[in-house]
């Protein structure tokens, strides 16, 4: 039997809250993890089901148990990743993102494996860069709020204080290398880390290789693997975990489809995919300032008293003096793009997730929201 689906299956016996939580399991960090976790109410019935069905415990596991129902608390006395020496056969990740820029990472799912078990999951929503804002469209897939990320930690910090203990010792597998893989490479260089070298290899690659179809839910079909909510993070890292299993043993030379992630390849790479990239977001954005472009007609009927400006990008003045002329005429200034903003006034170097934020707001929240370019502001001011 394949030994993740033995882990993650639903034929156990035991199956109240927790699949694969084995009574005489050698993983003691999983085990008293799930003790510490657990509401009280379900660990007693977890508890009570699994003695009536004559499971036997492990005295340690017992005695945890036991100290949880007493006193309501009960703390893991292993710490993860050093309970595993932060080392793991593979660990398969995915990202999900807060728009289409590759640097609003805002969740991380993470699925590990070592001596070919299932040993530890976990997923970290991850504060985007400050610009960087979540998307109606991408909300509408993930479901990942702003209220979500309230007190999670950037990249930056996440990798210093968790990810490098085990990324650098551990094959990472994830899957579409032009999404993860880019979103990592992206994150490194917009938080300039350096002290990064990672095996990685991408199961979309290995499928194709195989002879196997493409998407992850194709392959999930194909080899009888359930997804619980596909577009969480973490239930996509479990997958990924399960279809990397199944096509390794379809191709056996799978190591040799692993490469390499280091500064000096990344910088190498990224500065020829950044242009592309670059060029993408450029085309995309102009098509959208095209749209929402105000015409002649509606600049000079434009009336500043009422209504809110947002300014972006580096105008050909000082931008002080265009808000403080929008001010004394009645105006009011915004500092972010929201349904309350009628008129956004671009500059060089304006930001593209406000661009992408006013197509959202017109296309979703029924707004109306025009754009004035450098020589619009500049007319409206000559008319006042």
């Amino acid at each position: 039997m394949n030994w993740l689906k033995n882990l993650f299956g639903t034929k156990d016996k035991i199956n109240i809250t927790v699949d694969g939580v084995n009574p005489q399991t050698e993983n003691e960090f999983r085990f008293f993890k799930f003790v510490e976790t657990e509401p009280v109410f379900f660990l007693q019935k977890w508890f009570d089901q699994s003695k009536r069905l004559g499971h036997e415990f492990k005295p340690q596991y017992e005695r945890a148990i036991q100290e949880k129902l007493r006193t309501g608390e009960f703390r893991n006395p292993h710490k993860f990743p050093e309970y595993f020496n932060s080392e793991f056969d593979f660990i398969a990740i995915d990202f999900e993102t807060a728009n289409n820029n590759r640097i609003s990472a805002c969740a991380i799912g993470l699925a590990f494996v070592k001596n070919d078990t299932f040993v530890h999951k976990d997923k970290f929503f991850i504060s985007p860069p400050e610009a960087e804002v979540i998307l109606q469209s991408h909300y509408q897939i993930h479901g990942i709020s702003k209220e979500d990320l309230e007190f999670a930690l950037d990249f930056k910090d996440l990798w210093e204080i968790e990810f490098s203990k085990y990324f650098n010792s551990s094959l990472i597998v994830f899957h579409n290398a032009s999404m993860d893989l880019s979103i990592l490479k992206n994150l490194f260089l917009h938080y300039k880390i350096e002290d990064f070298n990672i095996r990685y290899l991408d199961t979309m690659r290995l499928a194709e290789k195989s002879g196997k179809p493409r998407k992850l839910t194709d392959l999930a079909d194909e080899f009888e693997i359930n997804i619980k909510n596909h577009h969480d993070p973490l239930d996509d890292a479990v997958v990924c975990a399960h279809v990397f299993n199944e096509l390794i043993e379809l191709y056996p030379n799978y190591f040799q489809l692993i490469q390499n992630l280091n500064p000096d390849s990344l910088i190498k790479k990224e500065i020829r995919s950044h242009q592309k990239i670059s060029l993408e977001i450029k085309n995309e954005n102009i098509d959208i300032i095209k749209d929402y472009l105000i015409s002649k007609n509606e600049l000079e009927d434009l009336k500043i008293e009422g209504a809110a400006f947002l300014f972006t990008g580096e105008l050909t003045q000082d931008r002080d003096e265009g808000k403080e002329f929008i001010l004394n005429n009645g105006g009011l200034i915004k500092q972010t793009i929201s349904s309350k903003v009628d008129y956004v006034v671009l500059g060089e170097g304006y930001g593209w997730s406000k661009i992408q934020k006013i197509k959202e707001l017109n296309e979703f929240k029924n707004c109306k929201i025009k754009i004035l370019s450098n020589s619009d502001f500049k007319k409206l001011e000559s008319r006042y």
